[in-house]
């Protein structure tokens, strides 16, 4: 007869630590990122010049993809869905394991400097969705010259 060794970790399930991440991915989270439905994983990076948010969208077409920045707060809204192939009945699969998430999704991110929406831009390929944000250019001390009354 074989010992089996129990795993301790087998017993915390991946929900555990989505749960654990969006508590601390929530809006009060000071970390800047604000998480609602099926999250897509993202990457914020920031510059002098811009903020550059990657986001994994496979699946997603780039049609059903919206983005919008309010009041600083940039929000990627979409939908994902496996359409049955042609000639294929939807109603006849039977999934024996289903990990690949399907419907609408949400992700904000709170952007942490004043931004220029009207130059943001967005390309997808293969999957990953990059924006650039550009940041709006400070305010430069403008000298005023006085001009003498005769």
């Amino acid at each position: 007869m074989s010992a089996t060794k129990l795993d301790p970790f087998a017993l915390v399930g991946t929900t555990l630590f989505d749960d654990l991440n969006r508590l601390f991915d929530g809006p009060h989270s000071g970390r800047g990122i604000v998480n609602e439905g099926w999250r897509p994983r993202v990457d914020v990076a920031e510059s002098a010049e811009a903020f550059l948010i990657r986001a994994e969208l496979p699946g997603v077409a780039p049609d059903s993809i919206d983005i919008t920045v309010v009041e600083n707060v940039l929000a990627i809204t979409g939908t994902r869905s496996f359409d049955a192939k042609d000639g294929d009945d939807a109603a006849a699969v039977t999934y024996r394991r289903r990990e690949i998430v399907e419907g609408k999704f949400l992700r904000k991110i709170r952007l942490h400097a004043e931004v220029d929406i009207d130059a943001v831009t967005a390309t997808s390929s293969n999957g990953i969705l990059e924006i650039t944000v550009p940041k709006q250019p400070a305010e430069l001390p403008r000298k005023v010259t006085v001009a003498v009354q005769r």
